[in-house]
């Protein structure tokens, strides 16, 4: 540890409420955190906590008060501790900018079960774990989601309850929806008036609802008519069921209905508009939009649509008056075919791609290993301080003296409580498909155009991100210029530098002799 670096800072985080509520994963987390910079002779000054926040979120109420902390503190040098890597990010593209936001800092970050490593093989793995932990919580969310369709095919609502209803334990059904009265009487009236015309426009059913004290009877501090528009269009007020997303069509649930079928169906219809014939530009992806910028004035590039006499035409454009580039419009099919054969010239070759492979399964290999050693020494150890216990029991009935009894007592809580924690620190979960992952990350570096033409928007910027350390240029005349590229593709251009120009030939002894005496 270099000495600049004396004092530290804790991060926790929780993805579930009922992890803050029932478990004490945070505390945990925190005695451990402090245990290992104890050990580093590191002084803890804050410590900061997300409850209950998804590790794929990039904007968390912690995380930004830690950041925020080591910019009002920012004459200190800060290390960053957390227990498992899971905790600091659950999605690639996330821990990539948490990474780059603490780097930006000087903040080091320290991990109790992952060592942090700054040269180019240790961020290609750190890459990897990082999108190991992203396929592992998109794993564990479809395993969560394939349980709550079979359940919502069987008739029961799994996701938020509509208002006027809550969840309560049933012998038959287990957590099933029940109606909260007098609320769903209010509303069920409401919507019987609105059916029938009695109230005719949506701002009639949202005042009717507030001279019923609705608001109140729901806790809520306002009803607004967005709360009306969700109450017209709430199809489990019928007693039915549906989820198109997950592609379910509508069924009888098990919960009790407030309104008739046929009530639904005279509001569907009353508010139903004739709908807009769809434009051949609405679903119209700009994926470079923001982050390719101009080769002239470095602003990034916007796009949009302009129609034509026979048709509409989609182009990416610099808005910068003040700049001087002639044209500034860039065809949306020139542009992203250019940025494709760029993607396909900075790709890594195969050689260094299986190299990096043979490397990455080596350290995963040699970590799976050391868990295991790990593991068998911490159940051998639990299995030591059980027959401890079991001697101290043994012991307790003999003895005549009360504080010798206590002491037993004592003795024996202390040592469960050691066993608690050696259990909650044991290692015994399923082991993550890190090959699958590596396989996701190794396609990703040697074919980046075919991977990123496939993609969604969403992950096509984050391929970019990921690939260019800034955004690159364009230009019409020249396309792109040479780009700024992030590790590891800028091995490519390196590769020169690691290598001998003259080979790994042996050299001649005439050669060494002039090599000595120089």
């Amino acid at each position: 540890m270099a000495q600049e670096y004396t004092k530290a800072v804790i991060y926790c985080r929780v993805s579930s409420e009922k992890q803050v509520k029932e478990g004490n994963g945070l505390d945990s987390q925190e005695h451990r955190c402090r245990e290992y910079a104890a050990s580093l002779n590191l002084q803890v000054e804050n410590v900061f906590r997300d409850e209950g926040i998804s590790g794929s979120l990039f904007a968390r109420p912690a995380m930004k008060a830690l950041i925020k902390y080591l910019d009002q503190h920012w004459q200190q040098k800060y290390v960053v501790i957390f227990d498992d890597l899971k905790r600091f990010a659950r999605d690639l593209e996330v821990h990539i900018k948490l990474r780059a936001q603490l780097k930006s800092r000087d903040a080091k970050l320290e991990c109790l079960n992952y060592h942090f490593d700054d040269s180019a093989e240790g961020e290609f793995v750190e890459t990897i774990f990082a999108a190991q932990n992203q396929l592992e919580r998109k794993q564990n969310r479809r395993q969560v989601c394939q349980k709550m369709k079979a359940r919502i095919e069987r008739g029961y609502w799994c996701f938020n309850a509509p208002a006027g209803y809550e969840y309560r334990k049933d012998k038959e059904h287990g957590k099933l929806l029940f109606p909260i009265k007098p609320v769903t009487d209010v509303i069920a009236e409401g919507l019987r008036e609105f059916a029938d015309n009695r109230l005719v426009k949506q701002v009639d059913l949202l005042e009717f609802y507030r001279s019923k004290n609705l608001d109140k009877l729901l806790g809520y501090e306002k009803i607004d008519l967005n709360f009306v528009k969700r109450v017209i269009t709430e199809v489990l007020y019928t007693g039915e069921i549906e989820y198109p997303e997950w592609g379910i069509p509508r069924r009888m649930g098990h919960h009790e209905r407030i309104i008739t079928l046929e009530t639904f169906n005279k509001i569907k219809d009353k508010i139903k508009r004739r709908e807009r014939k769809p434009r051949e530009t609405d679903n119209l992806e700009f994926p470079l939009r923001r982050i390719v910028s101009c080769s002239i004035c470095g602003k990034p590039l916007t796009g949009s649509t302009c129609r034509g006499k026979y048709k509409y035409y989609a182009h990416y454009t610099c808005n910068n008056k003040a700049c001087a580039a002639s044209p500034k419009n860039f065809s949306v099919t020139k542009l992203e075919q250019d940025y494709i054969q760029l993607l396909d010239e900075i790709k890594i070759d195969k050689e260094v791609v299986e190299l990096v492979r043979m490397a990455a399964t080596k350290i995963w290999q040699k970590k799976m290993k050391g868990n295991k050693n790990m593991n068998v020494a911490k159940e051998k150890e639990i299995k030591e301080i059980e027959e401890q216990i079991d001697e101290y029991i043994k012991l307790m009935p003999t003895t005549k003296s009360e504080s010798i009894r206590d002491r037993y007592e004592a003795k024996i809580e202390g040592l469960d409580s050691k066993i608690k924690e050696l259990k909650e620190n044991l290692e015994i979960k399923k082991e993550p498909n890190f090959y699958e992952a590596l396989n996701l990350a190794l396609n990703l570096l040697g074919t980046p155009a075919k991977i990123w033409k496939k993609a969604d928007l969403k992950l096509k910027i984050m391929i970019h991100n990921m690939i260019f350390e800034e955004n690159p240029t364009y230009s019409l005349k020249t396309g792109f210029g040479t780009p700024k590229l992030s590790l590891p593709f800028c091995i490519n251009t390196l590769k020169n530098l690691l290598v001998d120009p003259r080979g790994f030939e042996l050299l001649t002894s005439s050669v060494q002799t002039r090599r000595s005496t120089n």
